[in-house]
């Protein structure tokens, strides 16, 4: 384990990758794994995946959904004795689902269900991103024993209805199945910094930078806030783990940005930080690792927050944009993929 690995770890960050090649054990720094429909597209394109769907029959949907319930099988067979020695803390692998049953929450139960049965591994968790049908699907999922991993979180709002809709799932379940609230970080930034470019005033100017971190760290702090109420309490109570918190987006696209400042300004104790192979490198070879940097943040990141809103950031509205670029390029390679395993499925064998 590299120094700057290392001080991560003692801060209590575990980190994620979103690459499936990298759950393997020759990996050991790897605690989990997220597979979004990118990282399962280019998985499933090249010639191993491609190859195991030639001559297939059948429809393309559920052909689709049995590569995909293979990647994550072969990734949560790598991360199991992880999983093991950690109680079921980490070793997880979360996979996104047809991102078309986003406003879906009967669909998305239902698809869950047929891919939580096609995997059959403990360590799995199904992504379900944060529309507004995502709280009825959460604690049905978690009801039935299925973790989820909550993703496109973004406002201190909806980080406590989408907890109140973890402890409610969890509340009903036997047993206690792994939850995970996501909340990009990097987007954030894309966006606003955007914006503040057109405001075009010098003031503006100076805040560039600052939404996605002040953002963040108010996410957390919600967070937490919501984890105290009485429900969460009896729930620790009865054996129940802790739902989880992951930065996701931490890649930085901008090059004025240092490459690790996602990743350095969001340590806290008990985070997830989802890395991409560029930004897990820069973090092994640059990280400035200063302990916590999240608490004792807050007064800071609300001050950053409101003097964004009042130069003219609508920050619901820079949430939505988001949340529909994402679903969006989420179901362009959901549809890409769609078309590619057709094609292989096309191909004669031999």
């Amino acid at each position: 384990m590299t120094e700057n690995l290392r001080q991560l770890a003692e801060a209590g960050v575990t980190i994620w990758r979103d690459d499936p090649a990298t759950a393997g054990p020759g990996h050991p720094l790897v605690s989990g794994l997220a597979i979004g429909v990118a990282a399962l597209l280019a998985e499933l394109t090249g010639p191993q995946g491609g190859a195991g769907l030639a001559g297939a029959d059948g429809d393309v949907d559920d052909a689709v959904r049995g590569a995909a319930a293979g990647v994550a099988q072969r990734a949560a067979d790598a991360l199991r004795p992880r999983y093991d020695a950690s109680g079921g803390r980490d070793g997880l692998v979360s996979l996104e689902i047809d991102p078309r049953l986003a406003d879906d929450p009967d669909g998305t139960v239902a698809e869950a269900r047929r891919i939580t049965e096609l995997v059959d591994r403990p360590n799995l968790l199904l992504a379900v991103p944060a529309t507004a049908a995502a709280p009825t699907a959460v604690t049905a999922l978690l009801a039935e024993g299925i973790g989820v991993n909550v993703t496109q979180v973004y406002a201190p709002a909806q980080v406590r209805s989408v907890l109140d809709a973890v402890r409610e799932g969890l509340t009903a379940a036997e047993g206690f199945p792994p939850a995970i609230v996501s909340v990009p970080v990097a987007d954030v930034d894309t966006e606003v910094d955007k914006r503040l470019w057109a405001i075009g005033t010098d003031g503006s100017a100076r805040l560039r930078g600052t939404a996605a971190l002040a953002g963040a760290r108010m996410a957390f702090a919600a967070f937490e806030n919501a984890l105290r109420v009485r429900g969460w309490t009896d729930l620790t109570a009865l054996g129940s783990p802790r739902p989880r918190l992951a930065w996701t987006s931490t890649q930085v696209r901008d090059p004025y940005y240092l490459e690790t400042r996602y990743v350095d300004e969001l340590v806290a104790p008990g985070v997830l930080t989802v890395l991409t192979a560029a930004t897990f490198a820069a973090v092994v070879e640059q990280s400035e690792v200063r302990g916590d940097t999240v608490h004792g943040s807050y007064e800071d990141a609300h001050g950053a927050v409101e003097r964004l809103t009042s130069i003219g950031i609508d920050h619901d509205d820079v949430h939505r944009v988001l949340r529909e670029k994402a679903n969006a390029r989420a179901t362009t390679a959901w549809l890409r993929l769609r078309d590619t395993v057709a094609a292989a499925q096309r191909q004669p064998v031999g």
